[in-house]
This record gives structure tokens, sequence and C-alpha cells, in this order.
């Protein structure tokens, strides 16, 4: 059974999902169908599904065939204005989760302190930084929102000690004004901040978190806000990426640029 047949079944598929033959949620044809139509056979075109599955593309429900994966993306404003915070949704994501058909919203919040590893470190510390006594210290926030019961995004902020020590971003309850506020209130203001963002496929124990079929990656979103050269939080966000899309926004954007882009769908033909 040659790798070329059944990557001759997977690039047939492609090819056709890319013209929109077949729309997200529609069953695809079958094995022995595909196999007739490209004078294979039905293990040479059940391999070359596979791929397509693995991938992201399709899912295959045994006794029931292969559909099109239905990828309706809700979107994550990314970039941060002066009511959000990388923490948590923005105030309009539920209303859109809502129109998109869900309805139970929920979120956990768990704090805790830990040594501060490399990673968290280059983010935290400039070189020229007096750690002092709490230096290799960071407060750890951590975000889960469930959606209909399945986890939606992660977010994690981390702390420096010195900032967060003995204030409410050490308490494991909901912000009513945001960690902006919380930090405005100690002095402290986020005057800029850097985002990177890149996909990597899940591990074993976050596809299970996530609920994800093979073949979905995450969308990991980094943010560090700094107050002149200070670095004052690092937020690391996790969402799948068939779940979520991000709009950056530029110049002076009007505010309801949210509503007027929230059909659009980079999954549509």
């Amino acid at each position: 059974m040659s790798t070329t047949k059944k990557t001759v079944v997977a690039d047939y598929l492609r090819e056709a999902l890319a013209k929109g033959v077949y729309q997200p949620g529609e069953r695809l044809p079958g094995e022995e169908e595909l196999a007739d139509e490209l004078d294979v056979s039905r293990a040479t075109a059940r391999l070359g599904m596979r791929i397509l599955q693995d991938e992201g593309r399709i899912a295959i429900h045994v006794g029931r065939g292969a559909y099109v994966a239905d990828h309706q993306p809700i979107i994550h404003r990314a970039t941060p204005t002066s009511r959000d915070d990388p923490g948590r949704l923005d105030s309009d994501y539920h209303s859109r989760l809502r129109d998109a058909g869900y309805s139970n919203i929920d979120e956990k919040i768990k704090v805790s302190l830990d040594t501060m590893r490399p990673k968290i470190a280059k983010r935290l510390l400039n070189e020229s930084e007096e750690q002092g006594p709490h230096g290799g210290l960071v407060v750890i926030r951590a975000s889960e929102h469930f959606v209909d019961g399945s986890l939606w995004q992660s977010h994690v902020t981390y702390f420096p000690f010195n900032i967060a020590s003995n204030t409410a971003l050490m308490s494991p309850e909901y912000i009513e004004g945001g960690i902006g506020e919380v930090l405005r209130e100690l002095g402290l203001h986020e005057e800029w901040n850097w985002d990177i963002v890149g996909a990597r496929m899940p591990s074993q124990d976050e596809a299970d978190a996530f609920g994800l079929a093979p073949g979905i990656p995450l969308l990991v979103q980094e943010r560090v806000t700094y107050e002149g050269q200070r670095p004052l939080r690092f937020t690391e966000t996790l969402m799948p990426a068939n779940r979520h899309q991000l709009l950056y926004a530029g110049g002076d954007a009007p505010e309801e640029l949210r509503v007027m882009h929230s059909d659009v769908n980079i999954f549509e033909h």
C-alpha cells in the first residue's frame, strides 16, 4: 500500500475542501466511493482520510462516516484597551459566545506562589534589576474559562512577588475592575506591551483538558506589559485554534469594530 496513493486521496480531499465542494458539517463520500473515484483500495482511501483527520480538517465517526470539521471560531480581541485584561474574557466575548449558541459560561481561578522558572524570569526581570530577597518568587494567577462544561481558554498570569504580595492579585476571586485596576491602585501604570502569537500541537494532557480532536493545534498568545522599562506582568493564553481567531486593530479603530466583524471566519471559502 503505497504512501503515494494515500497522499493522492488526501490531496483530492484537500482540494475539494479548498474549493468549498463540501461545507462545514457536511458528510464526505465514504471509503468505498472514494476508492472507486480514485481507483485505490478501500484501505488506501481510509488512510488518506485519516491524514485529513490528523490535520483537523475532517472528523471521522465510527459507524456514521466522515464529516467536514465545523470550525466556527469566536473572535478573541487580541489588541489591549484600557478596560481589557489579557487574563480575562473581554466584555463582549460572552455575548459573542451566546450569539453562537453557547449559554453556560464559567470561570475558575487559582492562585499559587512558586520560584521563577527561566522562561518567566526572562520575561519579568531586567538584566540590570536587583532581585532582592523575593526576586526569585513569582505569583501565578491561573484563570480557566469553561463554555458549556468544556475548557475553552486558559490564561496564566505571572507577577513579580514584590508587586503582587499582599494584594487582591493573590486572592482566587474574580476582580471586578480587572488586574489593571489593581495595579493602578498600587500606583503602577501599564504603559506599553509586546505580544507574540504562535501555534503548537497540544500535549496529551492539554488535548484531554480542552477536548481536542486529532490535528487541532493550540494558539498561544504571550503578552508582557511594562511601566517604563519595568515588567509588571506576563500572561500566557492558550486557545484551541478551531474555536478562536485573533482580532488585532490598529490606529483609531472604532469601538464597534468587534460587532462589525463578528461574523468573519478565516475558515470560510
